[in-house]
């Protein structure tokens, strides 16, 4: 009987080791299938520039660290979205970078990441800017939707009202963007030669507009009331 129990004991001791050693070793990893899909990572991105070139500062998480990368391919905001869009954009993008490092004129150099796709990170902000010799940076945005583009945001898409930039008076100054100063490039790149007043805030007040006027945010932080130029009108100082 001694023996007996003995040997049943045993057998217990063995089957858990067993199950144990199953247990704790991992299991060989299947080969991935020859047709799945690639997995192309998401950044979040943000638009800005240096050395007189556009810029991405990307990032794997939302909070940082971000990193200065040179987008190319015919995906990148800039090749899809119209001015008043992109010089003010957030992306989440999803592509790849290329290996390559592109230096420019011994001011730096900024890695390849070519971009697949991308979509707003946060509202959409669009910006106008009376007194610019740009078309685009004359479009009226304001009664678009923030949470996504839309058809007027791209190339292409229906062309949006035209403010009429001579009937425009400053109302308010704001900083619009409160972003990191190192994530972005120098506003003065957005206006033609125009000086630019304060942005520091102090002169930031609800604003309303008289009837027929449009609010206009404008890229600099200045806050306008314009007119709409009749939709037949060409845009244009």
């Amino acid at each position: 009987m001694k023996s007996r129990g003995y040997l049943a004991a045993l057998a217990l001791v063995c089957v858990g080791s067993v199950s144990l050693y199953f247990h704790l070793t991992p299991s060989p990893s299947k080969p991935t299938p020859p047709n799945a899909p690639e997995v192309i990572p998401e950044y979040f991105a943000e638009q800005t520039s240096d050395c007189d070139v556009d810029l991405l500062n990307l990032s794997e998480s939302e909070a940082g660290p971000f990193k200065r990368v040179l987008p190319v391919g015919a995906n990148r905001p800039r090749e899809r979205l119209r001015r008043n869009v992109w010089e003010q954009g957030r992306y989440l993008v999803r592509g790849r970078f290329t290996g390559k490092v592109r230096e420019f004129r011994e001011c730096a150099s900024f890695p390849e990441f070519e971009v697949l796709d991308f979509k707003p990170w946060g509202p959409v902000q669009r910006c106008a800017s009376p007194g610019a010799l740009d078309a685009d940076m004359l479009a009226y945005t304001g009664d678009l939707p923030e949470d996504r583009y839309a058809a007027e945001d791209f190339l292409g898409g229906p062309w949006p009202p035209s403010i009429d930039d001579r009937s425009c008076r400053p109302v308010a100054a704001c900083a619009l963007d409160k972003r990191r100063a190192d994530s972005r490039g120098s506003l003065e790149d957005v206006i033609d030669g125009e000086e630019l007043p304060s942005l520091d805030g102090r002169f930031c007040h609800p604003v309303i507009c008289e009837p027929g006027e449009k609010r206009v945010d404008a890229c600099t932080g200045v806050i306008w009331c314009c007119r709409l130029l009749p939709e037949d009108a060409p845009p244009g100082p």
